[in-house]
């Protein structure tokens, strides 16, 4: 293959870095095969497309290779002492800190240290703050999460952001204050701090504090849902838009200046040096964080560029950027900010290319053409579109642009030489910015609000993608008013329902609990809602919660509480606030939820041509606790599924006498306890698949050892959520087909592996090996 010009190579070896971040991890064995051949390759073709791809693809693998060995041992038990800086602006409760600890040393550590913790507190001390360093025991754990089919992966979050481990403070009487608070990440909380001061109480002020120096720790949630429903959270992230503004102002303020002064030579010089001096400054300002440091790179790459005198082409000095950025960061590419920024960039220079510098009228036709642009890519990543979010940004980003972002600024230096009137600007800054979270708010009120996108949303998306490119070409082309039509999938998409008869079944990964959702075809049933933690969230708002609006359920048919324990009915007010909910049954009385049915043994139902019956508990022995659980018999012509619940004990051997069938798919009860899933109840329900609803690593001990001895010595195929992952089941006419589990679906390279096994006392007991039989 040929030599296809710099721009082609630096797009192979883009594409490279890319693939290699985003291949599913059970792909694996096939990746592994391929790369066998890839270094001849790579040094035999190297001006060759194929050459870059292999060079881009084993340099993002053996990045990877590297973060990966960053991450705390497996059978790490103990809690270590670790000495380092606290780099961020902690986020402080009553109750809880939380913060980023950079790590200097860890005593008696083997390997590699981890770059970055976040660590936890569960307690009124120690206090930390920004900037101070600490000797702190700290038991470390890899950074894992929940595996759910939502948008947002919490483990990839922490890989783009370059966090190796998170850990839980041990032994706090034993955290020992090094140093004081010092450096930048001080002088940014002395920033926030003084800003706050200076503008006043309220959201303006905390909206500003966002907008200088990146401290969102005062949004409430009202503010962040009034940002999300606008489309205008991107506003409050201090990235590409406000690197690149603030960059540019220095450029014009610096060659302003140079003419002002009538000093001979080249007078873009200094434009650019104060244009990086205002860029680097701004970063700065939001702490070096990676969106920041990545606009830097795009901004360094375009002024090295014209500092030389060398005509870079815009479209090749993005590549170039992004394949530095990438380079040095591969796992950036996993990161939502950095497919947005490149894409509004990308958008621009096509806008830009051929015409002329225009007025308002340009600018209008830019930002129009930016909202309709990033929306297909805002939805393939949050799997929402904000159709007001068009009209927001419109009005919103030019005041933010060429008003609120350089006054702020400017006002916050004033502050050094006469503090009186850039108190006076913050706070007129603050009150404005309240009202437009006012108006922001009322926009919501007025109109669709957020469109949640089904399975079909890339298809949509790709359209739309398509629609921007066809906007783009010159006037006069045929071809642009397919852009109109284009555009429909994405705003029509609506997600697959089952037919029919049929039942679609996700049994939800929510740690230690259970939760799981039941969609017919025209219904919904949720049956438990995950845990609740005294910290007081919850886990169904970042599962629960953002699987049904990506589904675009609005409204529950039935809402099924199996008893009033935590793990249980964790989420019952998150889904109370968010959902309609026609009705709802409890196996016993629950305070959150006042009128409720009680489950009796005998309750059937049917929705769509499928059929339900509470086979638990019996009437007139409707215990508390476990024994009260409500047991669930979810039936179609292709298959049974039993949900039990906590059910125990004497509750479980008269469940046992209950069935009359046997069934396909069975809930182990209790979370697959010691004393559960008893032989009594295997031999009546006769399951092929056991589902296990119980967390990663609990401290319950959970599930026993020995239970999944006897499930395996009965040949059943057990479906473990804490190590695969949510899992989804479908009730067909023709029988039950199981998938993979999430995390076996949907796992990255640099997701934790659903083939690790569970640890207790540090030492891994190796669940899904076949153990001997008694024969």
């Amino acid at each position: 293959m040929g030599d296809y010009g710099l721009g082609g190579r630096l797009l192979a070896f883009l594409l490279g870095l890319l693939v290699a971040v985003w291949l599913p991890a059970h792909l694996g064995p096939w990746v592994l095969t391929l790369v066998l051949p890839l270094p001849t390759l790579a040094l035999s073709a190297s001006r060759s497309l194929p050459g870059w791809l292999a060079a881009g693809v084993l340099t993002a693998l053996v990045w990877q290779a590297w973060a990966l060995s960053l991450r705390p041992a497996l059978e790490l038990s103990s809690p270590v002492a670790v000495t380092g800086q606290v780099v961020d602006l902690p986020d402080n409760h009553e109750d809880r800190q939380q913060f980023l600890f950079a790590v200097e040393a860890i005593e008696n550590w083997r390997g590699p240290l981890p770059r970055r913790i976040q660590v936890s507190i569960y307690d009124q001390r120690p206090r930390v703050q920004a900037g101070e360093r600490w000797r702190l025991w700290v038991r470390l754990r890899r950074p894992r999460g929940y595996m759910n089919p939502v948008r947002f992966d919490y483990e990839r979050w922490l890989a783009a952001d370059g966090i190796d481990a998170r850990g839980t403070l041990s032994r706090p009487d034993e955290a020992e204050s090094k140093t004081p608070a010092s450096g930048l990440p001080a002088w940014r909380a002395r920033l926030s701090d003084h800003i706050g001061s200076l503008a006043g109480s309220g959201q303006g002020s905390a909206l500003l504090q966002g907008l200088m120096v990146g401290d969102r720790r005062g949004f409430s949630e009202q503010t962040w849902e009034i940002l999300r429903a606008t489309g205008t959270s991107h506003l409050m992230a201090i990235s590409g838009l406000h690197i690149g503004l603030v960059g540019g102002l220095g450029v014009m303020l610096g060659q302003w200046l140079w003419a002002l002064a009538r000093i001979p030579g080249a007078r873009h010089w200094s434009g650019l040096v104060l244009g990086g001096i205002a860029a680097t400054g701004y970063a700065a300002l939001a702490g070096f964080a990676l969106p920041t440091q990545r606009a830097l790179i795009m901004f360094a790459v375009v002024a090295s560029a014209a500092a030389v005198a060398r005509r870079l082409l815009p479209g090749r000095a993005l590549l170039l950027a992004a394949m530095l950025i990438l380079t040095l960061d591969p796992a950036a590419g996993l990161s939502p900010g950095f497919w947005l920024s490149f894409s509004a960039v990308a958008l621009i220079i096509l806008v830009a290319r051929g015409r002329r510098p225009g007025g308002p009228g340009a600018l209008l036709r830019i930002q129009a053409l930016l909202t309709l642009g990033l929306a297909p890519v805002s939805a393939l990543f949050f799997g929402t579109w904000s159709p007001q979010g068009l009209i927001a940004n419109l009005l919103v980003i030019p005041v933010f642009s060429f008003f609120i972002v350089p006054a702020a600024l400017g006002a916050t230096l004033l502050d050094l030489m006469t503090p009186g009137i850039s108190a006076w600007g913050l706070g007129a800054l603050a009150r404005l910015l309240e009202a437009l979270l006012i108006a922001g708010e009322w926009l919501d009120g007025v109109g669709p609000g957020l469109l949640s996108l089904g399975v079909g949303e890339a298809v949509g998306s790709m359209g739309a993608l398509l629609a921007v490119g066809l906007m783009l070409l010159p006037r006069g082309l045929p071809l642009r008013w397919l852009a109109v039509p284009l555009c429909f999938p994405i705003a029509l998409a609506a997600p697959l329902r089952p037919d029919h008869g049929e039942a679609w079944i996700d049994w939800l990964e929510v740690g230690q609990g259970n939760a799981a959702v039941l969609q017919t075809r025209a219904g919904v049933t949720v049956i438990d809602t995950g845990p609740a933690w005294f910290s007081g969230g919850n886990a169904a708002t970042f599962t629960l919660k953002p699987f049904l609006e990506e589904r675009g359920i609005r409204r529950l048919d039935r809402l099924v509480v199996t008893h009033a324990d935590r793990d249980h009915r964790g989420g019952v007010e998150t889904l109370r606030e968010a959902f309609s909910i026609d009705q709802v049954m409890t196996g016993e009385p629950i305070s959150a939820l006042p009128g409720a049915r009680q489950c009796v043994s005998g309750q059937r139902w049917s929705a769509d041509g499928v059929n339900f019956a509470i086979l638990a508990p019996e009437p007139g022995r409707i215990g508390t606790g476990n024994e009260a659980s409500c047991v669930v018999l979810v039936e179609t012509r292709g298959g049974r599924v039993l949900f039990t619940g906590d059910t125990e004990g004497q509750a479980e051997h008269a469940l046992a006498r209950r069935l009359q069938q046997p069934v396909d798919v069975m809930e182990a009860p209790h979370h697959g306890s010691r004393h559960s899933t008893t032989s009594a109840l295997l031999e009546a329900a006769k399951p092929d698949q056991v589902v296990v609803a119980a967390g990663y690593r609990n401290p319950y001990r959970m599930p026993d050892a020995g239970l999944i001895q006897r499930l395996r010595c009965r040949g059943l195929a057990i479906h473990d959520l804490g190590l695969r992952g949510a899992l989804h089941v479908k009730l067909t006419a023709t029988g039950v087909e199981i998938g993979p589990g999430a995390r076996v679906r949907h796992g990255r390279w640099l997701n934790e592996s659903h083939r690790v096994g569970r640890f207790q006392g540090g030492k891994q007991i190796h669940y899904h090996s076949r153990l001997p039989c008694a024969r």
